[in-house]
């Protein structure tokens, strides 16, 4: 499977909408449309993040990456080729070229099993090494995120929270993967190490010639982190662009206010924080027209009623918002 050429990973028009509600004759009435229509790209080598607030369909869209999820509608193309319909040996390399880097280290490790185990188990699953083989490339891997060879004979438990995040970056990596897809790999983490992961993630990059899908809602790590961001809002992408840009000129009204209300890069800066009223509405019953009008501080007449198509008011940076004609 290459991906020699062009994106890594193609997202087009991805959909999952779950069925929730069912009539008496068993037909289904009503749908969670939790991703509604998703689309980007990841090139070698490059951070693309999602960012949005929470429900908004990040977290859904790595699953369906990831084949934890099986999608509504749209295509998911790796190296240019559809994942659908890949069969075993395909599906199997497709598998190990694509891995995770979770939320909540201590959640993603098996408290019963010794690192060496941890790290190893994709190894002896996947490949045809070696005992020795494998606990070489365990001592090796450890010592690339920053531990000790001897620590393989030790538990999750007896390591510190930032330790146990680079035990999952380092199983990620035993496969040598193409993409690693990190779903808020920070968040959970004291503000004194979060620094210290990102500038590892950022490493082990630029060594490997990774791609990474970032998912997260903190707007300073997809900042330091991600080379293009898309905006998240109700299951769809409302605004994409390479990220100076984005955060120099946000377009959408959405977009704004996130920008608004997070901390300023330093404290002599001032700007005007937008709040938002009302709550996100429920992806079971969007509204109509854009999904973001009722909240919208900006909307205008045929926001509630029409519903805006993407536009590209600059090179690379869509919108998708009736106050750049997207009608």
């Amino acid at each position: 499977m290459s991906t020699s050429n062009g994106a890594v990973l193609s997202v087009e028009g991805l959909k999952k909408h779950f069925p929730v509600s069912r009539s008496l004759l068993g037909r289904t009435r009503q749908y969670l449309k939790a991703v509604d229509g998703v689309s980007f790209e990841i090139e070698p080598g490059m951070t693309y993040g999602l960012v949005g607030e929470s429900g908004c369909g990040k977290t859904t869209t790595a699953k369906l990456i990831l084949l934890l999820e099986e999608p509504t509608g749209g295509r998911i193309l790796f190296g240019g080729e559809p994942v659908s319909g890949l069969k075993s040996d395909g599906l199997r390399e497709y598998k190990a070229s694509v891995q995770a880097v979770f939320q909540d280290p201590w959640a993603s490790l098996n408290p019963r099993m010794r690192v060496r185990n941890i790290i190893g188990e994709p190894l002896e699953i996947n490949t045809s090494l070696t005992k020795g083989e494998v606990r070489s490339r365990v001592a090796g891997l450890l010592e690339e995120v920053g531990l000790a060879p001897y620590q393989a004979d030790l538990f999750p438990h007896e390591f510190s929270g930032g330790q146990r995040q680079r035990i999952g970056v380092a199983r990620a990596l035993a496969l040598n993967p193409k993409l690693v897809i990190l779903d808020e790999p920070v968040s959970a983490l004291d503000v004194s190490i979060r620094a210290q992961i990102m500038n590892l993630l950022k490493d082990l990059q630029a060594e490997h010639n990774l791609s990474y899908l970032l998912i997260a809602h903190h707007l300073a790590t997809v900042r330091h982190m991600c080379d293009r961001v898309g905006v998240m809002y109700l299951g769809r992408i409302v605004e994409e662009a390479d990220t100076e840009e984005l955060y120099e000129n946000p377009l959408h009204p959405y977009t704004r206010a996130l920008m608004s209300a997070a901390l300023p890069s330093h404290p002599d800066i001032q700007r005007d924080e937008i709040i938002l009223t009302g709550e996100v509405p429920s992806p079971l019953d969007t509204p109509p027209g854009c999904h973001f009008h009722p909240r919208c501080p900006a909307r205008f007449d045929p926001c509630d009623s029409v519903e805006p198509v993407k536009t590209e008011p600059s090179s690379g940076h869509r919108v998708v918002c009736h106050l750049y004609g997207g009608a």
